[in-house]
């Protein structure tokens, strides 16, 4: 019985035949009669040849057996005389046998560490055994499902897409990430993450991006338009570079936030922002400190805020507007402060 998703040898067989088609649109001559090519096919098909020679799959089997026709048929061609092609076969296969099988095994334990890195720094931990029986099986592409529920309402489906090239590694594509709110059943937000994209986004990312949540990547501000999709269904990206002139330093400044006195939690708080975190901050309202959240909003250069019950709210709502007053004040005299200090000190101050 076939056990694999996919003939190995087939699809290996396919990639050669694939390779060769390209050539023969390049180069006017035959092909078929041509000695490099003939000498690179015979080792490609050994190679095959050695890498799937304990297969118990009877349809990979088959193909080998049919490979070693074809094999036979090149080796004449390229070797008529039969004392060479008896002493290839007897010195020089078995040779060249075990060190493709040492190349593969060293290959495709390489490729299966480099996946496994860079899946678990995307943030899908625990893939490692899939992915690899997945390569065992040797198909052209494959995908792994991952689905979990972040809170009691809110659930994300992941499918991870991996693709082999013509060298036989396996590649991260990327992922394809669905958020679900059982509170909003009719709004289902999807949207591919390349991993071959300048801005690769780990799991936490994607999350707060599929939220409507700006995060920021390689300097820029990013944010799905959740009112426009591109013809494969993802949102287009709408894209905030510095000389849009959003300051999130300036932006926090205006606030009156219990972690800017401390330089360790102001670091943690921008960092937060920037992964596109909706966290939580505290704002000392005469002498007393009230709890509220806030995401970066770099569109309308500000920050939203909400409350304990997620209720988006204003600024002057969050503190009233005499609480603003004494920080415009206090912003003005700290900013006289600074010019008279860069004044003593030989500071033009533009």
């Amino acid at each position: 019985m076939n056990n694999s998703l996919v003939n190995r040898v087939e699809a290996e067989l396919n990639q050669w035949w694939s390779r060769e088609e390209r050539f023969s649109k390049l180069f006017s001559f035959n092909l078929s009669s041509n000695r490099a090519l003939l000498k690179e096919k015979l080792d490609y098909y050994d190679r095959i040849a050695a890498k799937y020679k304990g297969t118990q799959d009877l349809d990979e089997r088959l193909a080998l057996r049919m490979l070693r026709q074809e094999r036979s048929r090149i080796e004449k061609q390229l070797y008529p005389n039969l004392l060479i092609r008896l002493l290839r076969r007897l010195l020089v296969a078995p040779v060249k046998e075990q060190i493709v099988i040492r190349q593969d095994n060293r290959k495709t334990e390489q490729n299966s560490q480099a996946l496994h890195q860079q899946v678990q720094r995307t943030g899908f931990p625990d893939l490692s055994a899939k992915i690899d029986e997945q390569i065992r099986q040797g198909q052209q592409q494959f995908s792994i499902p991952v689905s979990y529920y972040l809170n009691d309402k809110e659930r994300i489906d992941h499918q991870l897409s991996f693709v082999k090239d013509q060298s036989g590694q396996y590649h991260f594509e990327g992922y394809k990430t669905a958020l679900y709110n059982e509170a909003k059943p009719n709004e289902k937000r999807q949207q591919y993450f390349s991993m071959r994209h300048e801005h690769n986004l780990n799991t936490t990312e994607a999350y707060n991006f599929l939220s409507g949540r700006c995060i920021q990547s390689g300097g820029i501000w990013l944010q799905l338009d959740l009112n426009d999709k591109d013809q494969h269904g993802n949102f287009r990206i709408k894209q905030f570079h510095s000389d849009y002139g959003y300051d999130l330093d300036k932006v926090l400044q205006q606030l009156p936030l219990r972690e800017l006195t401390n330089t360790v939690e102001t670091e943690k708080l921008k960092e937060a922002l920037k992964n596109g975190e909706k966290i939580s901050v505290s704002f000392v309202k005469d002498g007393n400190e009230q709890r509220f959240y806030i995401e970066a909003n770099p569109q309308f250069k500000s920050v939203n805020i909400y409350d304990e019950h997620s209720r988006k709210i204003t600024l002057h709502t969050a503190l009233g507007n005499k609480t603003i007053d004494a920080m415009k004040v206090t912003h003005k005299a700290n900013e006289q402060q600074q010019q008279q200090h860069s004044k003593k000190n030989g500071i033009k101050v533009g």
